[in-house]
Order: structure tokens, then C-alpha cells, then sequence
């Protein structure tokens, strides 16, 4: 697993979420367990227009994602956007989790 670099999008997400048990919830319930500022389209495709190139960059780049694994059912472009705010916001939270229990001293 690919830590996330320091960029706009990991600091976003840092400041978001600085409670490592609701970081666990998501990394076990996903997105769609309804995460505060991840609900709206309004909000996360205004999360997906901010960050749109670290998101991309770090979904299909680091992890190897292609455009038509989010595009699969999609009819519009908000909701193609949310998803890949979801997968985003998904696996930094995977990432932390395991990052935090990895770390935890002995």
C-alpha cells in the first residue's frame, strides 16, 4: 500500500479527519456509510474540483485505477466525480488506519 505524499489533497484530508476513530469507521464502512462533508454531490464535487489532479493522480497513477473503473453504471458527470472522491477518501483512511496500528509501539 502506497502511502498518499504530501500534497493539497493529503493535507485536506488531514485537517478533515483528526479523529483516528472516525478514520477507522471509514476505512471499514466506506463513503457510503455517509461521511460529514462527504454526502452532498455539492460537496464532494467541489472536493473533486479543488483536488482533481492530486485525485487523479494518486487513484490512477499510485494505485493503478483506470477512468472506466468509475465510469461502470455512471450517467453523469457529478456522479463520476463522487465516486472517485469516495475511492479517494476510502483508501486514505485504509491507509492511515493501517499506518496507525503499524506504528503502534510494542
Amino acid at each position: 500500500m502506497t502511502l498518499m505524499s504530501e500534497c493539497c489533497l493529503r493535507k485536506a484530508l488531514d485537517q478533515r479527519f483528526d479523529d483516528m476513530s472516525e478514520v477507522r469507521d471509514v476505512a471499514k464502512y466506506g463513503c457510503v456509510s455517509g461521511v460529514s462533508g462527504f454526502i452532498y454531490y455539492e460537496e464532494t464535487t467541489s472536493f473533486f474540483d479543488k483536488h482533481q489532479t492530486d485525485i487523479e493522480e494518486w487513484l490512477f497513477d499510485v494505485h493503478g485505477f483506470s477512468l472506466s473503473h468509475f465510469a461502470k453504471d455512471i450517467e453523469d458527470v457529478d456522479l463520476l466525480k463522487n465516486a472517485m472522491v469516495w475511492a479517494a477518501v476510502d483508501l486514505y483512511c485504509a491507509e492511515r488506519t493501517i499506518e496507525a496500528e503499524t506504528l503502534r509501539p510494542a
